[in-house]
């Protein structure tokens, strides 16, 4: 299933739609939330690329979508490989990367390279 995303062989995301039990006589619920791994493939080091993407100014863009970035990193094999895990609403992500195309671009991400996978 991640044959495509260097290290994510054993990956799991599990949520639940279910009452469950903490504590005695506390209930909770836990809902579905998307889940978005994307990959892509940098011209930069990735530690300068992060320092962008760990910026005030990329928190507010992520923000106007309700996108939560969850992790970052980069493959140990191919270094300027790099994968986000991002929590948002479905088709969030997409419209980010539209309305923000042209300064993703300035920024040397490949968008040829770049997959998404979605979990619940």
């Amino acid at each position: 299933m991640f044959s495509k995303l260097d290290g994510f062989n054993n990956l799991e995301c599990l949520t639940f739609d279910m009452p469950f039990k903490i504590k005695k006589n506390s209930l909770f619920f836990m809902s579905r939330e998307i889940k978005t791994v994307i990959s892509f493939k940098i011209e930069k080091k990735f530690e300068e690329w992060v320092e962008i993407f760990d910026s005030k100014e990329a928190d507010l863009r992520h923000s106007e979508f309700d996108i939560k970035p969850l992790f970052r990193g980069f493959s140990k094999v191919a270094p300027k490989k790099v994968f986000c895990i991002n929590q948002a609403p479905e088709g969030n992500i997409q419209k980010f990367v539209q309305v923000n195309s042209e300064l993703i671009k300035s920024q040397k991400v490949y968008f040829s390279s770049m997959e998404e996978l979605s979990w619940i």
